[in-house]
């Protein structure tokens, strides 16, 4: 098709959409009792922009309020995703302070997160406590992670290795949905269309009867490519069952499933595309019993497997290598967690085993097949000391892999509540990050293997403050640093390989700001803004390809009754070379608004739709993976 009709029929279609929008905001309930209508509302959110009964469970494995909480954290809730109209997690992750994430293109594509400037290798990304990272390239791939059963996502920035292990930059934690505990049965279908056959269909059912509660969901997303060789067509289903036992303990079993085929652009001047193929199997099972009025044990057991293929063809040659990984993992975790007095003390274990076959087939060259694999066991504690306003949080992990070593992972949190909406937060902690196995073991083509190869580690300092002493206003700032050593870096072998050594001391270290005010006319405005300077520890240089800057910007209105919208904007500065020829030099904005239409007893019926990158901003790091222009969505969504 003539791009100069594509780009008019946009054009044609923006005052259109402009004026949908705009009579779904202005429809006359959303202005009764427009005001002081809304006082008592505004009042309880302004006594929820520090909620102290909100729990979290990532920092310590164990429910917690955030006041408690020395690390800097983030949650994400249903409701905001669901105001967002995500598709996958890469959705959400791109609107989130401190977050940098390399997205290759439209809803379901590839996509890495970094955190503060660490590199996507760093970060751990969970699923209810599972790690979703793949054990030979330690990269989670966020794009292909749904949103639908996801009831909140806690996300940790600067390592969290004393609970978890391998997280030198950060956690990301999804916690999915549990069943409905007050109906027999409840749910939701939606489906939405875009651009470019650009569809996201979801279904869910849920409910409790007697002790046993359930949960389903499942859906399908499809798009013939938001850009040039960027199609994406992914199937998903995810299910929990729980039961109840008559001394307060639990079961729960969950079994996700996620598959599909995407191409992943493609570069004209190299004259080749890329295409890949995924199945992901997570299965769990987990059992929770108070052995005393104090003492609680858990005991969790995990499987997970993971199918990867990518094919590079040349546009004018056909296919020019192709690789399969097959990665599979299983394990299991024990904790217990005893509460009296001042304290609440997590005392753990866990092991993890992973294996991996990893074949590749190059034209010209060859075929080669490499099978490893890498066991893990750790022991862990940490304890939660409240002393009225002060709460102390010490904490330690060891860690043993077959492949890399040990490492032993102290921490120690502070946080200070000084009356009743400001709390001071400072944590020390050491990290690290186990380096993907094919770094250790290599792949039998261009990696050469180095059995020597060490973890990654970090020493993190952070301090920061939370308030909303200011009548109309939210803030929370966190100063961070983090001194990196025996960071990866690749070097030249003779045979002409690359070979992974660890060399490098590296520095992260900038400051991290957000804020929001209260609703006024429904409306509420937030903006928060990172800055990290990545530089060698020994040469002063900046790190290359790091995210030196990121803002984030949205406003949201919400009248609590029928109408949302929010207008969500997101920048970053890459400090990328030159030769990518990346663009940052434009904000991405996005417009969400959803209208209920139908409301009774038993049912819900709204209308959602969204203008993605509405001003058809620039913002990728480089050339070849450059993001979408502006392009448009729309859907219904039942509830019952």
């Amino acid at each position: 098709m003539d791009i100069r009709l594509v780009e008019n029929r946009r054009r044609n279609i923006i005052p259109v959409i402009g004026l949908i929008g705009l009579s779904v905001l202005l429809a006359p309930t959303g202005f009764r009792g427009y005001a002081w209508a809304q006082a008592d509302e505004e009042m309880r959110v302004l006594e929820m922009f520090y909620e102290d009964k909100e729990l979290v469970v990532t920092p310590t494995r164990d429910p917690k309020p955030v006041s408690q909480v020395a690390e800097n954290i983030t949650v994400i809730t249903a409701k905001e995703i669901r105001n967002l109209n995500a598709h996958t997690l890469a959705d959400v992750l791109v609107t989130i302070i401190g977050v940098q994430q390399d997205w290759r293109g439209g809803p379901g594509s590839l996509a890495f997160p970094g955190i503060q400037g660490s590199n996507p290798n760093q970060v751990l990304v969970l699923i209810d406590g599972v790690s979703q990272t793949s054990t030979s390239s330690n990269f989670a791939d966020v794009g292909a992670i749904p949103v639908q059963n996801i009831e909140r996502v806690e996300i940790i920035k600067g390592p969290a290795s004393t609970s978890w292990g391998s997280s030198l930059g950060g956690i990301i934690n999804v916690i999915t949905k549990s069943p409905e505990e007050n109906r027999a049965a409840a749910g939701m279908v939606s489906a939405s269309l875009g651009e470019r056959f650009t569809g996201d269909y979801r279904g869910e059912l849920t409910g409790t009867v007697g002790p046993f509660g359930y949960y389903l969901s499942g859906g399908k997303l499809h798009s013939d490519g938001l850009l040039p060789h960027n199609s994406v067509d992914t199937d998903r289903a995810y299910l929990k069952l729980t039961h109840q036992l008559p001394d307060g303990g639990d079961l729960r079993f969950s079994l996700g499933y996620s598959a599909g085929d995407r191409g992943d652009q493609m570069d004209p001047v190299a004259r080749t595309s890329y295409d890949n193929t995924f199945d992901n199997l997570l299965t769990t099972l987990s059992i929770s019993l108070p052995l005393t009025e104090r003492i609680d044990w858990d005991l969790s057991l995990r499987s997970q497997w993971l199918e990867y293929d990518q094919f590079r063809n040349g546009l004018d040659t056909g296919l020019v290598d192709a690789s399969l990984l097959d990665d599979r993992s299983f394990g299991a975790t024990t904790k217990l967690v005893w509460r009296t007095g001042n304290h609440s003390l997590t005392v753990g274990a866990e092991f993890d085993r992973g294996d991996f076959r990893l074949e590749q087939d190059v034209a010209g060259v060859g075929r080669s097949s490499v099978r490893s694999h890498i066991a893990k066991a750790a022991i862990f504690t940490n304890d939660t000391i409240v002393l009225g306003p002060l709460t102390i949080t010490p904490g330690i992990r060891f860690d043993h892999t077959t492949t890399n070593g040990d490492f032993l992972s102290p921490s120690l949190g502070v946080t200070w509540g000084i009356g009743e909406h400001t709390v001071l937060r400072g944590a020390v902690a050491r990290g690290f990050t186990v380096p993907p196995v094919t770094l250790t073991v290599g792949d039998g083509f261009a990696l050469a293997p180095n059995p020597g190869l060490k973890m990654e580690k970090v020493l993190s300092w952070q301090v920061g403050f939370e308030t909303s002493l200011l009548r109309y206003l939210w803030l929370k700032s966190t100063f961070f640093r983090h001194d990196v050593s025996d960071a990866l870096v690749a070097t030249p072998t003779d045979d002409g390989r690359v070979r992974y050594e660890n060399q490098e001391k590296q520095r992260r270290q900038g400051v991290e700001v957000e804020l929001k005010t209260i609703p006024f006319l429904y409306t509420m405005l937030g903006a928060g803004y990172t800055f990290v300077d990545s530089t060698d520890r020994e040469t002063d240089e900046r790190i290359p390809a790091a995210a030196r800057q990121t803002v984030n910007v949205f406003l949201q209105y919400d009248n609590l009754k029928s109408t949302r919208a929010n207008l969500v904007g997101r920048y970053i500065w890459w400090n990328a070379a030159d030769r990518n020829e990346g663009k940052y030099g434009a904000m991405v904005w996005d417009l969400n608004v959803a209208r209920q239409i139908y409301r009774d007893e038993q049912y819900q019926v709204e209308l959602f739709m969204s203008a993605r990158n509405l001003f058809s901003g620039s913002q990728y790091i480089d050339s070849t993976l450059r993001n979408p222009a502006r392009w448009f969505e729309g859907g219904i969504r039942l509830d019952f």
